[in-house]
Protein backbone atom coordinates (compact mmCIF):
# COMPACT_ATOMS: atom_id res chain seq x y z
CA UNK A 1 0.00 0.00 0.00
CA UNK A 2 1.60 3.20 -1.21
CA UNK A 3 0.43 6.77 -0.48
CA UNK A 4 1.39 9.01 -3.39
CA UNK A 5 1.49 12.78 -3.85
CA UNK A 6 2.80 14.28 -7.11
CA UNK A 7 4.77 11.11 -7.98
CA UNK A 8 4.04 11.02 -11.73
CA UNK A 9 7.74 10.85 -12.61
CA UNK A 10 8.55 7.79 -10.48
CA UNK A 11 5.35 5.71 -10.48
CA UNK A 12 6.06 3.57 -13.53
CA UNK A 13 9.55 2.70 -12.30
CA UNK A 14 8.24 2.02 -8.79
CA UNK A 15 5.62 -0.34 -10.17
CA UNK A 16 8.15 -2.24 -12.28
CA UNK A 17 10.59 -2.69 -9.41
CA UNK A 18 7.84 -3.74 -7.03
CA UNK A 19 6.38 -6.19 -9.52
CA UNK A 20 9.79 -7.76 -10.16
CA UNK A 21 10.37 -8.15 -6.41
CA UNK A 22 6.89 -9.41 -5.54
CA UNK A 23 6.82 -11.98 -8.31
CA UNK A 24 9.94 -13.51 -6.77
CA UNK A 25 8.15 -14.06 -3.45
CA UNK A 26 6.15 -17.12 -2.60
CA UNK A 27 2.94 -15.14 -1.96
CA UNK A 28 -0.08 -13.72 -3.69
CA UNK A 29 0.04 -9.95 -3.78
CA UNK A 30 -1.76 -6.78 -4.81
CA UNK A 31 -0.75 -3.14 -5.02
CA UNK A 32 -2.97 -0.40 -3.65
CA UNK A 33 -1.98 3.20 -4.35
CA UNK A 34 -3.59 6.06 -2.42
CA UNK A 35 -3.50 9.35 -4.30
CA UNK A 36 -3.39 12.17 -1.76
CA UNK A 37 -4.67 15.01 -3.96
CA UNK A 38 -1.82 15.02 -6.49
CA UNK A 39 -1.74 18.01 -8.85
CA UNK A 40 0.41 16.47 -11.58
CA UNK A 41 -0.31 13.52 -13.86
CA UNK A 42 -0.25 10.91 -11.10
CA UNK A 43 -3.89 9.92 -11.59
CA UNK A 44 -3.35 9.20 -15.28
CA UNK A 45 -0.41 6.92 -14.51
CA UNK A 46 -2.43 5.12 -11.83
CA UNK A 47 -5.31 4.55 -14.22
CA UNK A 48 -2.95 3.12 -16.82
CA UNK A 49 -1.44 0.73 -14.26
CA UNK A 50 -4.94 -0.25 -13.15
CA UNK A 51 -5.98 -1.04 -16.73
CA UNK A 52 -2.84 -3.05 -17.47
CA UNK A 53 -2.58 -5.13 -14.29
CA UNK A 54 -5.54 -6.60 -12.40
CA UNK A 55 -3.40 -6.77 -9.25
CA UNK A 56 -3.22 -2.96 -9.12
CA UNK A 57 -5.86 -0.71 -7.58
CA UNK A 58 -5.97 2.86 -6.38
CA UNK A 59 -7.93 5.27 -4.20
CA UNK A 60 -8.39 8.96 -4.92
CA UNK A 61 -8.77 11.26 -1.94
CA UNK A 62 -10.97 14.27 -2.62
CA UNK A 63 -8.08 16.61 -1.76
CA UNK A 64 -4.71 16.57 -0.05
CA UNK A 65 -5.38 15.33 3.49
CA UNK A 66 -1.79 14.49 4.38
CA UNK A 67 0.39 11.41 4.51
CA UNK A 68 -1.10 9.89 7.67
CA UNK A 69 -4.65 10.31 6.35
CA UNK A 70 -3.63 8.57 3.12
CA UNK A 71 -2.21 5.72 5.20
CA UNK A 72 -5.53 5.50 7.05
CA UNK A 73 -7.43 5.29 3.77
CA UNK A 74 -5.19 2.49 2.52
CA UNK A 75 -5.43 0.51 5.74
CA UNK A 76 -9.21 0.93 5.85
CA UNK A 77 -9.52 -0.59 2.37
CA UNK A 78 -6.99 -3.40 2.81
CA UNK A 79 -8.46 -6.90 2.93
CA UNK A 80 -5.37 -9.11 2.85
CA UNK A 81 -3.59 -11.27 5.43
CA UNK A 82 -0.76 -8.76 5.74
CA UNK A 83 -0.29 -5.16 4.64
CA UNK A 84 2.98 -3.43 3.86
CA UNK A 85 2.97 0.36 3.75
CA UNK A 86 5.80 2.12 1.95
CA UNK A 87 6.66 5.28 0.05
CA UNK A 88 6.48 5.39 -3.73
CA UNK A 89 9.81 7.16 -4.35
CA UNK A 90 11.90 3.96 -3.97
CA UNK A 91 13.75 5.27 -0.92
CA UNK A 92 12.05 2.33 0.76
CA UNK A 93 13.85 -0.52 -1.07
CA UNK A 94 11.48 -3.18 -2.44
CA UNK A 95 14.21 -5.80 -1.95
CA UNK A 96 13.62 -5.53 1.81
CA UNK A 97 10.17 -7.09 1.40
CA UNK A 98 11.68 -10.56 1.36
CA UNK A 99 13.26 -10.06 4.80
CA UNK A 100 10.05 -8.54 6.16
CA UNK A 101 7.99 -11.44 4.89
CA UNK A 102 10.46 -13.91 6.39
CA UNK A 103 10.12 -12.18 9.78
CA UNK A 104 6.33 -12.41 9.57
CA UNK A 105 6.52 -16.11 8.73
CA UNK A 106 8.81 -16.52 11.75
CA UNK A 107 5.94 -15.36 13.96
CA UNK A 108 6.17 -11.56 14.16
CA UNK A 109 2.98 -9.55 13.76
CA UNK A 110 4.64 -6.21 12.99
CA UNK A 111 7.90 -5.71 11.13
CA UNK A 112 9.34 -2.19 11.21
CA UNK A 113 11.88 -1.14 8.61
CA UNK A 114 14.44 0.99 10.45
CA UNK A 115 16.56 3.40 8.45
CA UNK A 116 20.26 3.19 9.26
CA UNK A 117 21.25 5.98 6.87
CA UNK A 118 20.11 7.84 3.78
CA UNK A 119 22.26 8.26 0.71
CA UNK A 120 23.31 11.93 0.26
CA UNK A 121 21.25 13.16 3.23
CA UNK A 122 22.92 16.27 4.73
CA UNK A 123 24.70 15.36 7.96
CA UNK A 124 23.14 18.27 9.85
CA UNK A 125 19.63 17.05 9.04
CA UNK A 126 20.56 13.48 9.95
CA UNK A 127 21.85 14.59 13.36
CA UNK A 128 18.81 16.82 13.96
CA UNK A 129 16.44 14.00 13.08
CA UNK A 130 18.24 11.56 15.36
CA UNK A 131 18.17 14.01 18.28
CA UNK A 132 14.47 14.70 17.72
CA UNK A 133 13.68 10.97 17.78
CA UNK A 134 15.66 10.52 21.00
CA UNK A 135 13.88 13.47 22.64
CA UNK A 136 10.42 12.25 21.65
CA UNK A 137 11.21 8.70 22.79
CA UNK A 138 12.22 10.01 26.23
CA UNK A 139 8.94 11.83 26.86
CA UNK A 140 6.41 9.77 24.89
CA UNK A 141 4.19 7.26 26.66
CA UNK A 142 4.91 4.71 23.96
CA UNK A 143 8.13 3.57 22.33
CA UNK A 144 8.59 5.42 19.03
CA UNK A 145 11.30 3.54 17.19
CA UNK A 146 14.18 5.78 16.21
CA UNK A 147 14.54 6.27 12.45
CA UNK A 148 11.55 4.02 11.75
CA UNK A 149 9.54 5.50 8.90
CA UNK A 150 6.15 4.31 7.65
CA UNK A 151 7.75 1.36 5.89
CA UNK A 152 6.31 -1.52 7.87
CA UNK A 153 4.51 -4.84 7.61
CA UNK A 154 1.47 -5.49 9.78
CA UNK A 155 -0.51 -8.67 10.30
CA UNK A 156 -4.27 -8.87 9.87
CA UNK A 157 -4.92 -8.89 13.63
CA UNK A 158 -2.80 -5.75 14.04
CA UNK A 159 -4.72 -4.11 11.21
CA UNK A 160 -8.00 -4.96 12.93
CA UNK A 161 -6.66 -3.56 16.22
CA UNK A 162 -5.65 -0.29 14.55
CA UNK A 163 -9.10 0.03 13.02
CA UNK A 164 -10.70 -0.12 16.47
CA UNK A 165 -8.85 2.98 17.69
CA UNK A 166 -11.31 5.88 17.94
CA UNK A 167 -9.03 8.87 17.36
CA UNK A 168 -9.22 10.70 14.06
CA UNK A 169 -5.79 12.31 14.12
CA UNK A 170 -3.45 9.36 13.68
CA UNK A 171 0.30 9.00 13.75
CA UNK A 172 1.07 5.39 12.86
CA UNK A 173 4.70 5.60 13.96
CA UNK A 174 3.34 5.80 17.50
CA UNK A 175 0.06 3.90 17.20
CA UNK A 176 1.61 0.76 15.72
CA UNK A 177 4.01 0.21 18.64
CA UNK A 178 1.18 1.14 21.04
CA UNK A 179 -1.12 -1.71 20.00
CA UNK A 180 1.52 -4.24 20.99
CA UNK A 181 1.72 -7.79 19.58
CA UNK A 182 5.06 -9.30 18.52
CA UNK A 183 7.16 -6.66 16.80
CA UNK A 184 10.64 -6.64 15.34
CA UNK A 185 12.94 -4.38 13.34
CA UNK A 186 14.63 -4.92 9.97
CA UNK A 187 17.37 -2.37 9.14
CA UNK A 188 17.97 -0.82 5.74
CA UNK A 189 19.81 2.02 4.01
CA UNK A 190 17.50 4.47 2.25
CA UNK A 191 18.40 5.08 -1.37
CA UNK A 192 18.13 8.31 -3.32
CA UNK A 193 14.72 9.29 -4.63
CA UNK A 194 14.03 7.74 -8.01
CA UNK A 195 12.89 11.16 -9.27
CA UNK A 196 11.05 14.33 -8.35
CA UNK A 197 11.49 16.21 -5.10
CA UNK A 198 10.88 15.13 -1.53
CA UNK A 199 7.51 16.09 -0.06
CA UNK A 200 8.97 15.86 3.46
CA UNK A 201 10.96 19.01 4.19
CA UNK A 202 12.06 20.40 7.53
CA UNK A 203 8.64 21.99 8.07
CA UNK A 204 6.83 18.67 7.60
CA UNK A 205 9.40 16.87 9.74
CA UNK A 206 9.00 19.41 12.53
CA UNK A 207 5.23 19.08 12.35
CA UNK A 208 5.55 15.31 12.57
CA UNK A 209 7.62 15.47 15.75
CA UNK A 210 5.31 18.08 17.28
CA UNK A 211 2.39 15.79 16.53
CA UNK A 212 4.17 12.88 18.17
CA UNK A 213 4.85 15.00 21.25
CA UNK A 214 1.25 16.12 21.71
CA UNK A 215 -0.34 12.80 20.66
CA UNK A 216 1.70 10.54 22.92
CA UNK A 217 2.86 12.67 25.83
CA UNK A 218 1.47 14.95 28.52
CA UNK A 219 4.97 16.05 29.56
CA UNK A 220 4.45 19.66 28.30
CA UNK A 221 1.61 20.04 30.81
CA UNK A 222 3.68 18.58 33.63
CA UNK A 223 6.57 20.90 32.78
CA UNK A 224 4.20 23.83 33.21
CA UNK A 225 3.19 22.49 36.64
CA UNK A 226 6.83 22.14 37.72
CA UNK A 227 7.79 25.61 36.50
CA UNK A 228 4.72 27.02 38.22
CA UNK A 229 5.89 25.45 41.49
CA UNK A 230 9.35 26.94 41.12
CA UNK A 231 7.83 30.33 40.32
CA UNK A 232 5.66 30.15 43.45
CA UNK A 233 8.65 29.30 45.66
CA UNK A 234 10.68 32.10 44.12
CA UNK A 235 7.81 34.57 44.63
CA UNK A 236 7.47 33.65 48.32
CA UNK A 237 11.21 34.05 48.85
CA UNK A 238 11.29 37.38 47.05
CA UNK A 239 8.26 38.66 48.99
CA UNK A 240 9.94 37.61 52.25
CA UNK A 241 13.03 39.56 51.24
CA UNK A 242 10.98 42.71 50.57
CA UNK A 243 9.13 42.43 53.87
CA UNK A 244 12.41 41.95 55.76
CA UNK A 245 13.89 44.98 54.00
CA UNK A 246 10.94 47.16 55.04
CA UNK A 247 11.04 45.87 58.64
CA UNK A 248 14.65 46.98 58.85
CA UNK A 249 13.46 50.54 58.20
CA UNK A 250 14.39 50.93 54.58
CA UNK A 251 11.76 52.86 52.64
CA UNK A 252 12.43 51.49 49.17
CA UNK A 253 13.54 47.93 48.40
CA UNK A 254 16.36 47.72 45.85
CA UNK A 255 16.25 46.02 42.49
CA UNK A 256 13.17 47.40 40.81
CA UNK A 257 14.66 46.77 37.37
CA UNK A 258 15.29 43.14 38.27
CA UNK A 259 11.75 42.87 39.64
CA UNK A 260 10.30 44.09 36.35
CA UNK A 261 12.54 41.67 34.42
CA UNK A 262 11.42 38.75 36.57
CA UNK A 263 7.78 39.73 36.05
CA UNK A 264 8.24 39.86 32.27
CA UNK A 265 9.93 36.45 32.25
CA UNK A 266 7.20 34.88 34.36
CA UNK A 267 4.48 36.40 32.18
CA UNK A 268 6.24 35.04 29.08
CA UNK A 269 6.31 31.56 30.63
CA UNK A 270 2.61 31.84 31.47
CA UNK A 271 1.75 32.84 27.90
CA UNK A 272 3.87 30.01 26.52
CA UNK A 273 2.06 27.41 28.59
CA UNK A 274 -1.30 28.93 27.74
CA UNK A 275 -0.27 28.25 24.14
CA UNK A 276 0.58 24.62 25.02
CA UNK A 277 -2.81 24.20 26.68
CA UNK A 278 -4.36 25.75 23.58
CA UNK A 279 -2.72 23.09 21.39
CA UNK A 280 -4.19 20.30 23.52
CA UNK A 281 -7.61 21.98 23.51
CA UNK A 282 -7.47 22.40 19.72
CA UNK A 283 -6.65 18.71 19.29
CA UNK A 284 -9.52 17.82 21.60
CA UNK A 285 -11.82 20.10 19.61
CA UNK A 286 -10.85 18.41 16.35
CA UNK A 287 -11.59 15.00 17.85
CA UNK A 288 -14.97 16.11 19.22
CA UNK A 289 -16.08 17.43 15.82
CA UNK A 290 -15.65 13.90 14.44
CA UNK A 291 -14.95 15.05 10.91
CA UNK A 292 -13.65 12.15 8.80
CA UNK A 293 -9.89 11.73 8.46
CA UNK A 294 -10.24 11.64 4.68
CA UNK A 295 -12.85 11.67 1.90
CA UNK A 296 -12.73 9.54 -1.25
CA UNK A 297 -13.64 10.73 -4.70
CA UNK A 298 -12.92 7.45 -6.52
CA UNK A 299 -12.18 3.80 -5.73
CA UNK A 300 -10.64 1.68 -8.47
CA UNK A 301 -9.96 -1.87 -7.36
CA UNK A 302 -10.31 -5.24 -9.04
CA UNK A 303 -12.29 -7.98 -7.38
CA UNK A 304 -9.83 -10.58 -6.04
CA UNK A 305 -9.90 -13.93 -7.74
CA UNK A 306 -11.33 -16.82 -5.73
Amino acid sequence: MLPVFNEEIVLARTYEELRATLEGLDADWRLLFVNDGSRDGTVGVLEQLYQNDERVGYLLLSRNFGHQAALSAGLDHADTDIVVSMDADLQHPPALLQSMLAAWRAGYDVVHARKLATVDLPKARSIATSLAYKAISRVAQVEIIEQASDYRLIDRQVLDALRTLPELGRLYRGLTPWVGFRQCIVPYVAAQRAGGTSQYGLKQLGGLFARALFDFSDVPLHVGLVLGGFAMVFSVLYLSFIMLWMLLGESRPPGWASSVSVTLVLNSVILAFLGIIGVYVARLYNEVRRRPTYLLSRVRTHEPKT
